[in-house]
């Protein structure tokens, strides 16, 4: 034991040593019984010796238990103590201004009902999303890289009307990127869109899966994208933000100001639908062999796709010590990655897949079973 307090060493790890030790003496003794047999002895010294060191290391423990116990909990009230808020973080991160007298503000910071990006740009950014919109799907209908019907399925989605109309849209712009990748630069994957969620039993559900792009990369390996089209408002100036747990803002960034969207909030929830049916679909992909990504696809508008960067859908906010913060905080959120649609291109590009002609049969049918077919549509 005093070696032990000499090295460093624990004394509740030197006690367990000492304890096993003198177990294997007292069970090593043996005398002989007169027969010529061997039979285990335990002195009643050794047997005390080793009581009192099972004693000795449980009140050792036990305080050891306690006191992380404690110190769990005093870490988490200090660092909520001491967090400032997600309000605060964006204030200090995106240069947001208070507001002048008299004008609109969003809790005393500045606020505008629109950003800048017609003013900084014109109409020089909206050739992605004219191009999308005029894309010819029957081509891709025809050619087997397309099944479904982008935004069929939010009928039955429980979204308000305009919610029905800005998803839709969102689809048929994704629909149409994808589909001119495929044509003119090898993307090299079948999109089906609208399809059915699933249940824990793996049944169909009316929960929205906006859009499955599937292809097969030169190994045979199946890769599947599960993405959830946005077409949100603002253009290139608007910058998309965590602002507290599945809650997000969007900012001016030249105009240094929090942005209302058209309900006239600056703030919006996230649904956790995505989060959900990755969970729901995880033993179905698994039996297949495929190897999904899960991502929220910000799409172009007329003036522009909104910056994402690091922006996570459906988070959680999580603060830790962070010595470098003048607060000793810093938070990091925790959800569904956000892309825009020329960074999930990207992605997709850099897999280097195989032509989408030698996806195997099944594969196609098993996504195809679980699409929404409208009514009196032909199944491809």
């Amino acid at each position: 034991m005093l070696i032990a307090v000499v090295s460093g060493i624990p004394s509740w790890y030197a006690v367990l040593f000492d304890f096993l030790y003198f177990v294997s003496i007292a069970n090593g003794a043996s005398t002989g019984n007169g027969s010529g047999e061997n039979t285990l002895y335990t002195s009643k010294p050794d047997t005390v010796i080793a009581c009192a060191l099972i004693i000795t290391l449980l009140l050792l423990l036990i305080p050891w238990h306690t006191a992380t116990a404690c110190r769990r909990h005093t870490d988490a009230a200090w660092l909520n103590k001491h967090d400032p808020g997600p309000l605060h973080d964006a204030v200090t991160e995106y240069g947001i201004e208070p507001a002048p007298p008299d004008e609109m503000t969003y809790q005393g910071y500045h606020m505008v009902t629109q950003d800048a990006s017609k003013e900084l740009y014109g109409t020089s950014l909206g050739v992605a999303y004219h191009a999308a919109m005029g894309m010819n799907l029957g081509e891709a209908h025809y050619r087997g890289q397309l099944y479904g019907f982008p935004g069929s399925g939010l009928e039955h989605s429980g979204y308000d009307r305009r919610g029905i109309s800005s998803g839709m849209l969102g689809e048929k712009i994704l629909a149409g990127i994808i589909a001119a990748f495929n044509k003119n630069g090898n993307l090299n994957v079948i999109g089906f869109y609208s399809l059915y969620g699933l249940d824990r039993n793996g049944r169909r559900t009316n929960a929205d899966i906006d859009c499955v792009l599937l292809g097969m990369d030169y190994e045979g390996r199946l890769h599947a994208w599960f993405v959830d089209a946005k077409y949100y408002k603002g253009g290139k100036d608007t910058k998309y933000i965590c602002m507290g747990n599945s809650t997000i803002a969007r900012i001016s960034k030249s105009r240094h100001a929090f942005v209302t969207g058209p309900d006239g909030r600056v703030t919006l929830a996230t649904s956790s639908n995505m989060l959900h049916q990755q969970s729901m679909w995880e033993p179905l992909l698994r039996e297949h062999n495929i190897d999904a990504q899960w991502v929220i696809c910000f799409v172009p508008g007329p003036e522009g796709t909104p910056d994402v960067s690091n922006l996570q859908w459906a988070a959680d906010r999580h603060v830790r010590y962070d010595p470098d913060s003048p607060s000793g905080t810093s938070a990091e959120y925790q959800g569904i990655p956000v892309v825009s649609a020329s960074r999930l291109v990207g992605i997709i590009h850099a897999m280097h897949l195989a032509d989408t002609a030698y996806i195997p049969d099944d594969a196609i049918k098993l996504f195809k079973r679980y699409v929404k077919w409208p009514h009196g549509s032909r199944r491809h």
